[in-house]
């Protein structure tokens, strides 16, 4: 562990007041360097839009714009239950009569938010070109802002078509205020011009970043595959430096790669283990510093740990905000009950259930493999503890829990008002399952520490199981509502969920219903398995094995190996434990046919599809929300045809089909976490390394070169977090797509999905990291 990071760490309390961002790291820390080739002045008072709440005034050196954080007092007609609804809006537009932008590639201006009371704010940017997408994921930005100063703002925009320009729109959502917010807002702006510059980022391709090497810029594990990738160059050799002397430690040949995604060149330092800071240089090329070693899982950890606690709900976060949306109360049969806690759900303040309980999950799983570490243990059980407080007390006691609210705004915290959160509330067997085992993990996982929280957790388990089962032989398979995160649950989910969480009760308590429960959906999840073929291992919805499993930006991939593993664990004489093991061994050929399609990126792919998947117009709906499907169907298939064909009808994509949601951590991430879960009970060290290639990919051996872990290791860009604001160890939704096309896309924007910050991706992250912890330690 460096200094700086020791020092920070401390500094933090160990994570008790949040971690320094380090923007000298950032991305656009190098923007002001760019050489600029031409500018264009934009002036003038600009106009407010019909529906803009807010007032916009001259200034000496530009314009200011004026606002109530309550603008509006009563939803739209669109929400009228204010559902994922704030207050309204307050613009500034600038109308541009179809200018030609084309010789300008980003935008670039000052402003200064007076938002007394607030310790965070925000500003989105549009560019209307007239070929924006149908889901405004195109020409829109985001900034993250420090209130009381001027803050400098660069938007690069070189994917955007800009020969016919009509409007620049500079906007706030008026997103309410908490106790110590001002009721209103004051922007000013200066300095607006758009520019063309030399070297904007590298935003679509599986080449590498020109100028840059594509490594794990946080780090890299002593054991296992280590490469980096870059340009080829008609260099022969590379070399590890000590960061400090600059001594050459290692060299060796470089290896030119030449595959389906291109031109490459491969640096491979596996064979080098010595932990310590090093650099890489190939050619002209030198590397920013990163280490070798066992500090990157516990960094990493304690960065995540960080993030969860910038999202925490219902308790005031020093430099964040005040205790929030304690007016946000789920009601069933009469009774009331707060569903402030938890963490909010991403760069909203919205909240689901599942997502919190998944993260005290995968902190659970980290503290019990971090064992020689005991503040970093401490602190994973203490933000696990937060979170399962959260799952325990918003279950009503007869198989009923609150289970989801959208909320995209701050409250008063008085109840009975306006503003208060509509929180849904379910009985649903697939929540109550998978929540099961999230209280049974947490039974074994406090038993020394908490032992009265243990105790509590395991009479919760057993109690959901049991209302789960009897929902599941009532009523079979619900949809719950569509913005519960569980929406695409298929049937072999639920086998997993219950093999799963059965058997971890059956370890606990001895009881053989559980055993039975776990035996039984241990058949049915098998089942539900591809058994023959190139491709064999996946699994499909259900047993009739047509349906292939898919996620887009959500996924649950882990869970098939989570349950076989869990029930190898818990029943480890049982007569089944070779076919559990054979299925494990099946989806790790699986993943390793895979890989190649990604290669020379360790990223795992998306997964097999049916080259006529199209046509499946009843399980669209289930995995692409708030989509058409006679819209899409067209787009679906000319996705399937950019897939490369895999044999027996089936396809093979590297990024999941996918429409308005798009953007890949949790889904790569999951396969990863399945994959090491596999490895590691398989003694199969190639899965594990596949596991360790997708933290790598995450921190920055991807065609950007970017880690996309903000604070961690270096060219981590800013990421949509309009409420908790740019936190250390926020993680976004994703890499995505452009189009119909496989291919990485990744504009310096920070739009909604893909750069929006989300605690499904940092759970997974944590999973995964769990899995690698004790190499370190």
């Amino acid at each position: 562990m460096s200094e700086d990071w020791r020092q920070d760490v401390s500094d933090s309390l160990f994570v008790h007041r949040l971690l320094p961002l380090h923007r000298e790291r950032s991305l656009e820390a190098a923007f002001p360097a760019k050489k600029v080739l031409a500018s264009r002045v934009i002036a003038g008072l600009p106009q407010g839009s019909a529906h803009s709440l807010g007032t916009l005034t001259s200034q000496p050196d530009g314009f200011a714009l004026h606002a109530p954080l309550r603008g509006a007092e009563r939803w739209p007609a669109a929400a009228p239950d204010g559902d994922y609804t704030g207050f309204g809006h307050a613009d500034a537009c600038f109308a541009l009569d179809e200018e030609d932008w084309s010789g300008y590639n980003r935008l670039v201006f000052q402003v200064y938010p007076e938002t007394n009371g607030a310790d965070v704010a925000h500003l989105h940017a549009s560019l209307a070109t007239g070929a924006g997408d149908a889901y405004a994921r195109e020409g829109e930005t985001s900034f993250n802002l420090v209130p009381g100063r001027w803050n400098d703002c660069y938007w690069e925009f070189p994917e955007l078509p800009r020969a016919r320009v009509t409007c620049l729109r500079l906007y706030v959502l008026l997103c309410g205020r908490d106790a110590a917010m001002d009721p209103a807002l004051r922007y000013r702006f200066r300095g607006l011009r758009a520019e063309r510059v030399e070297g904007t980022e590298h935003f679509e391709g599986w080449d590498v970043a020109p100028g840059h090497i594509a490594f794990s810029t946080g780090g890299y594990l002593a054991h296992g595959h280590k490469e980096a990738l870059a340009q080829p160059q008609d260099v022969s050799v590379f070399s590890l430096l000590a960061a400090q002397s600059g001594k050459a430690v290692f060299t060796a040949p470089s290896r030119k790669l030449t595959t389906d995604k291109g031109d490459f060149c491969s640096l491979d330092f596996s064979a080098f283990t010595a932990a310590g800071t090093y650099r890489l240089r190939f050619g002209a090329l030198t590397s920013p510093p990163f280490a070798i070693g066992g500090d990157m899982p516990r960094e990493a950890l304690y960065k995540a740990v960080n993030f969860l606690f910038a999202e925490r709900c219902g308790t005031p976060v020093p430099g964040r905000h005040c205790a929030c949306h304690l007016d946000s109360v789920a009601r069933h049969k009469g009774v009331g009950l707060s569903y402030a806690g938890g963490w909010h759900d991403a760069g909203d303040v919205s909240q689901q259930t599942v997502q919190t309980g998944e993260a005290v999950h995968a902190l659970l799983e980290a503290a019990a493999r971090c064992k020689g570490n005991a503040p970093l243990r401490a602190r994973l059980l203490e933000e696990a503890q937060w979170g399962l407080d959260f799952v325990l007390r918003t279950r009503f006691g007869d198989g009923y829990r609150a289970t989801s609210a959208g909320a995209t705004r701050w409250t008063d915290g008085q109840t009975g008002n306006m503003d208060d959160v509509d929180v849904r509330v379910h009985n649903h067997a697939f929540e109550n399952f998978l929540l099961s085992g999230v209280e049974a993990v947490a039974a074994t996982a406090l038993r020394q520490d908490c032992p009265a929280l243990a105790h509590g957790s395991l009479r919760a388990a057993q109690e959901d199981f049991a209302f789960a089962m009897a929902r599941w032989q009532a009523c079979g398979m619900e949809l719950p509502n569509m913005y519960e995160h569980t929406y695409n649950a298929s049937f072999s989910q639920y086998a997993a969920v219950i093999a799963h969480s059965a058997a971890l009760l059956y370890s606990q308590t001895g009881e053989k219903f559980y055993a039975a429960a776990a035996v039984e959906y241990g058949k049915h999840l098998l089942a539900c398995q591809e058994q023959a073929g190139r491709l064999a291992g996946f699994f499909y919805r259900d047993e009739r094995r047509e349906t292939i499993v898919h996620f887009t930006h959500q996924s649950r991939e882990h869970l098939f190996m989570q349950a076989l593993d869990a029930l190898c664990a818990g029943l480890p004489d049982h007569p089944d434990v070779p076919a559990w093991l054979a299925a494990m061994a099946r989806y790790g050929e699986y993943l390793k046919a895979l890989a190649p399609y990604a290669a020379p990126y360790g990223m795992l792919p998306a997964g097999a599809y049916r080259a006529d998947e199209y046509l499946d117009a009843k399980h669209f709906p289930l995995l692409h929300l708030l989509v058409s499907y006679e819209r899409e169907k067209e787009n679906y298939r000319a996705q399937l045809q950019a897939a490369v064909p895999a044999g027996n009808e089936l396809v093979v994509r590297c990024f999941p089909v996918w429409f308005s949601f798009r953007g890949n951590t949790a889904v790569h991430l999951a396969m990863g976490k399945a994959a090491a879960i596999a490895g590691r009970r398989l003694g199969d060290e190639r899965l594990r390394d596949m596991g360790r290639e997708q933290l790598y990919w995450v921190l920055g051996k991807n065609p950007f070169a970017q880690s996309l872990v903000y604070g961690m290791g270096c060219r981590y860009a800013s990421q949509y977090a309009v409420f908790p604001g740019e936190v250390t160890g926020e993680i976004p939704v994703g890499i995505q797509t452009r189009g119909n096309a496989d291919i990485p896309y990744w504009p310096q924007a920070a739009n909604a999905t893909y750069k929006e910050v989300w605690i499904s991706a940092a759970s997974r992250w944590i999973w995964l990291l769990a899995e690698y912890v004790e190499e370190g330690a």
